[in-house]
This record gives C-alpha cells, structure tokens and sequence, in this order.
C-alpha cells in the first residue's frame, strides 16, 4: 500500500485525528508523545495610538472594522490596567464584516466595550467627566 494512502487511513481511523499528512508522519515515530495536548496563548508586542484620550479614557473613531481589527482591539483592552477603550462609531448599525450577522455596534456590546455614535457624542463628553 501506498505510504501516503497509509497515513491518510490512520489518519482517519487512529484515535488521534492529525491536521495534516505531514504531522500523521511525525506521529508515526514519535510514538508516546503528546499530540497538540493544550493551548498556549501568546502575545504579540505592538503599539497602538488612540484617537483621542481625555484621562483614562481612549477614544478609537471606527466607520469599518479591517481584518484582524477585532482581535486587535481585545488585546488592547486586555493589556489595559487602568485605562478604558471605548469606540465613537459612524455608524453602529454596519455590519462587523462582509457576510457578518452581527453589527459594530453588538460587537462593541458583547465584548463589554462602551461605544456612541456622533450622534451621542454628549453621552461621550459627559462620561468622560464622571470617569477617573
């Protein structure tokens, strides 16, 4: 049987499901170890600008999201301490992305971030009075 054909029926019918040919291969020898037993998460050095910060608050200005944008902003606001990220959205009612259920808006609430509109910019400037 063909080496490659042997490991793509290992793959499926081995308790361990492979990703790929290439790992069944290593598999195969590395027999006793631990395939792909947890998750590290990892962190990427970057820096990112606010638009606009008024104390401890950071004000990002979004009319779209770009890929990544969302992962994005949640490593920001984890990396925060004492600082808050809020959005000023053109429009809250635009979809995160081509073909997304969800909207700007809902993304920004379901991950607990505050946002507002130019609409209700005075709901902004009156938080950033009662903020520290």
């Amino acid at each position: 049987m063909n080496y490659n054909l042997l490991l793509l029926e290992k793959m499926k019918t081995n308790t361990i499901k492979y990703r790929n040919k290439f790992e069944a291969g290593v598999g195969e020898k590395l027999i006793g170890w631990n395939y792909e037993p947890y998750h590290i998460p990892y962190i990427t050095k970057r820096k990112y600008i606010p638009d606009f910060t008024k104390g401890n608050i950071l004000v990002e200005c979004k009319g779209f999201f770009r890929t990544g944008d969302t992962q994005k902003y949640k490593a920001i606001r984890d990396s925060l301490h004492s600082q808050e990220l809020v959005f000023v959205l053109t429009n809250a009612n635009k979809k995160v992305r081509k073909g997304s259920k969800i909207t700007m808006g809902e993304w920004c609430s379901k991950e607990g971030f505050k946002w507002f509109t130019t609409d209700t910019l005075k709901e902004l400037k009156r938080y950033g009075t009662t903020t520290k």
